[in-house]
């Protein structure tokens, strides 16, 4: 009996640590956003294409960093989403227009947010940081408010959520609650 729940526990911490091909998932990460910047443990995303001085995402760079995508998907009118839902981590590729073939977007999602398509968003639970703003897991809009106005964060209360924009970087959150949702950078 007491071999067997060794053995058991051996297998599950193999299995845990080998989730999304040996990288790292759900909680581990630290993502570092800047407006010419996103990187997340270490490895830059804005390596893709050059557009002038700045670069596209790379999902090569987004396969090093974090492992293979959980889900591919297509959203709206010309949007391919790469998912790593274990990290609330999405990638969007153009498949027409002038972005056409390129990784255009990066989202960061704080909250597990289903879609119409009842897809799952996922949640992230590391360490972020936006343009020298901590944001950690469980903070809130209004706790965060006077930092993000100090780094240059406009804030616009919409009908339906709360927006922080600076340059191409959006901190939304849920509807029109004190939630943090998701943080967006566009590129290039």
């Amino acid at each position: 009996m007491r071999v067997t729940g060794l053995a058991a526990a051996s297998v599950l911490l193999l299995a845990c640590s080998a989730t999304a091909d040996g990288r790292h998932t759900g909680g581990t990460l630290d993502v570092v956003v800047t407006e010419h910047s996103v990187r997340v443990d270490g490895v830059e995303l804005r390596s893709g294409q050059r557009a002038g001085r700045a670069r596209y995402l790379s999902l090569a760079a987004a396969k090093k960093a974090i492992g293979p995508p959980q889900d591919i998907y297509v959203a709206g009118l010309g949007v391919t989403v790469f998912a790593w839902t274990d990290d609330g981590i999405h990638l969007q590729r153009a498949f027409r227009g002038s972005d056409e073939g390129k990784l255009f977007k990066f989202q960061l999602w704080l909250e597990d947010v289903p879609d119409q398509e009842h897809k799952q968003s996922g949640k992230f639970m590391g360490h972020v940081r936006v343009e020298g703003v901590d944001i950690p897991p469980g903070s809130t809009f209004d706790s965060l408010r006077p930092a993000l106005k100090r780094a240059g964060f406009q804030i616009t209360k919409h009908p339906n959520v709360i927006e922080a924009a600076k340059g191409q970087i959006r901190i939304f959150t849920v509807d029109t609650t004190n939630k943090l949702e998701r943080i967006e950078a566009w590129c290039p």
